[in-house]
């Protein structure tokens, strides 16, 4: 990850590490308290299964090189599980916008096959490749799952309730076609980061980390993190019947000190926001397999290096397998590569570029 992109991942985790919100539920209860309510919401007596996701990530940062204008990410579609530490299914479409990007992508499993979507067009991942995939899933959630159906936070060694602050019942509104209870809380960002690099822990022990996102957050970075962020908020909408979540919307505004910006990229100012919502929870979806789906390999090659091919164990470039008729020409692939060399460690340009891949 290009140095001056790292502060703001690191500020992104603050947004990232709530999304595993989304799979906790509670059993009844008609307590108003919010601290109650929290408690059940963030509970082990879980109860999603199903339902239709809508998440919007969103910042606006001033003086972030690469970074100019408001930035969106969003991730929406259908899940569905499949059982206890099985592969679940979905089809979630995940789109960019702002900063001159326009990029979309999509993921799509039945439990059995996968396919993977770049800006309209599916491939499907062939059966060894989805089969390492699957495996490595439920391994990973076999490590995590316990005895429970289904991860709870103190499993992850997070409990929401060490640094939400003064949670408060705001009153009752519909989400997600749903009654529920709206409740709204500070965020002690100290105690926060340190349930995040517990989680960064986790995921490096399940081999979830990579390269770009570190296993824990070293006590400078806490310290940056922290006097950069001017204010934080987090709203939970919670089922009235169930106590499962509906929605949880996190408002994050950024104020980073002199000090800190030459290891912020030159951030300066912004507000970063996250925002999830379930709806037709628990009900059946509708999950299926993309038409006139190519092959996974033509997508690897395209993007790998297409016309110069990838290099085999004698050394020599050889073009993937692929049905003639589906190749891309050369003048295609040269543009894509050409574009992706002049990105150089630029993301904003980088992302622009993937609008020439499988046109």
């Amino acid at each position: 990850m290009p140095r001056r992109f790292r502060f703001f991942a690191l500020l992104a985790l603050l947004v990232a590490s709530l999304t595993g919100l989304a799979a906790c539920g509670g059993d009844d209860s008609s307590s108003g308290d919010a601290n109650e309510l929290l408690k059940e919401t963030f509970g082990p007596d879980q109860n999603v299964k199903s339902g239709n996701l809508a998440v919007v990530l969103g910042l606006d940062a001033k003086g972030l090189q690469g970074i100019e204008d408001p930035v969106s990410i969003k991730l929406n579609g259908p899940f569905e599980t499949s059982g206890k530490g099985k592969l679940p299914k979905l089809d979630l479409a995940l789109s960019l916008g702002g900063a001159g990007a326009n990029f979309a992508a999509g993921v799509v499993t039945t439990g059995e096959k996968g396919w993977l979507e770049l800006q309209g067009t599916a491939y499907e991942v062939d059966e060894a490749t989805f089969a390492q995939f699957k495996k490595g899933y439920e391994d990973s959630a076999a490590k995590t799952e316990g005895d429970s159906d289904n991860p709870s936070f103190s499993s992850l060694g997070i409990d929401p309730l060490r640094w939400l602050k003064d949670p408060e019942v705001a009153g009752t509104e519909t989400v997600g076609g749903a009654e529920t209870h709206h409740i709204t809380a500070g965020v002690d960002v100290a105690a926060f980061l340190k349930d995040v690099s517990t989680l960064l822990g986790k995921a490096g022990q399940l081999g979830q980390a990579t390269a770009d996102v570190p296993t824990s957050l070293t006590e400078q970075q806490r310290k940056d993190i922290e006097a950069s962020v001017k204010d934080a908020g987090l709203e939970v909408w919670t089922g009235k019947d169930d106590k499962a979540l509906r929605r949880i919307k996190l408002t994050i505004g950024i104020e980073v000190p002199e000090a800190v910006r030459p290891r912020a990229g030159g951030l300066t100012t912004g507000t970063l926001t996250f925002d999830l919502t379930i709806s037709d929870l628990n009900e059946p979806q509708t999950i299926a397999e993309p038409k006139n789906a190519r092959p996974l390999a033509e997508l690897q090659g395209l993007i790998g290096g297409g016309a110069t091919g990838a290099a085999t164990g004698s050394g020599e470039a050889t073009p993937p397998a692929q049905p003639q008729a589906q190749q891309p020409s050369a003048g295609e692939s040269s543009e894509y590569l050409d574009c992706i060399t002049a990105a150089g460690n630029d993301v904003a340009a980088i992302q622009k570029c993937a609008t020439l891949a499988g046109q």
